[in-house]
Parts: C-alpha cells; structure tokens; sequence
C-alpha cells in the first residue's frame, strides 16, 4: 500500500488596507508564531487572517521595510522629476 501524498492547496487573497482597516494581532509564544487579522476597510468586507511563524514574520517585515523604503525612494525621485518639468516649462 503506499503512502497518502500531501495536499497541497494554493489560494490567492487581495486585501486593500485603509485607514479604518483594523490590524488585530494575537501572539502564541509556546508555538513561536503569531497571527494578524485585516478586517474591515471602506466597507471592503475584508476578513483575512496571516498566520506565521516567527521566521516567516522577520522575512514578512524586512520585506514591507525595504518595500516602504523603495516607495519612498521612488516618490522623491518622481518629485524631482515633476519640478525638473515645471521649471521647464
């Protein structure tokens, strides 16, 4: 008889965060994991759940650190570009 095979099951998620989207966190040590829930937004409807382990949140965090950096970076760029324009004109 051979083995069972493992499932695996992929599922896509969007979730828009806005000022009024609540960000709820619960930490389980013992487990070394956490969990933040998205809920709410715009009238979104948005009820999404992350759990991870505290490998996965350090890489979810130096991620969305150097993602705001770029976004920075990239936005004073754009506005030096856009008086660079004006002043040419």
């Amino acid at each position: 008889m051979s083995s069972p095979r493992k499932r695996v099951l992929s599922v896509a998620v969007d979730a828009h965060l806005y000022p009024d989207t609540a960000l709820d966190v619960r930490v389980y040590a013992l487990e070394d994991r956490a969990t933040v829930r998205l809920t709410g937004g715009l009238g979104s409807g948005v009820d999404v759940t992350l759990f991870a382990d505290r490998a996965e949140l350090v890489r979810l965090r130096d991620t969305l650190a150097a993602m705001v950096t770029e976004l920075d970076t990239e936005r004073a760029a754009l506005a030096l570009r856009l008086r660079a324009n004006e002043s040419a004109a």
